[in-house]
């Protein structure tokens, strides 16, 4: 059996933007065409149809999910490109109300 690499715990913001190749390599991996179709995919079946309009529960939930995903991938868009100076950590302040 193949030795598993450790995971890795979340690290904060600061951490994440300072280490250049693992945003490039997100930066790449969000550029690919397989990641893009996935992503197109998952908004699309996730989306609210007419069908789901009928039962307003149904649509309710189709909402959430949906914007679950976008913001998600969002997310990930922002965390690979890196924050200048003046510009607010945008991630960080989003959730900020939950606290």
């Amino acid at each position: 059996m193949a030795k598993q690499k450790p995971i890795t715990p979340p690290v904060p913001l600061d951490t994440w933007y300072r280490d250049v190749k693992t945003v490039e390599e997100l930066r790449a991996l969000l550029a690919s065409e397989t990641f893009r179709k996935a992503a197109a995919t998952l908004k699309e079946l996730a989306g609210p149809s007419y069908n789901t309009l009928q039962d307003a529960e149904s649509n309710a939930m189709r909402h959430a999910w949906y914007a679950g995903y976008r913001d998600a991938l969002n997310d990930l868009y922002k965390l690979s490109n890196t924050p200048t100076k003046n510009q607010p950590n945008e991630i960080v302040n989003e959730w900020t109300h939950i606290e």
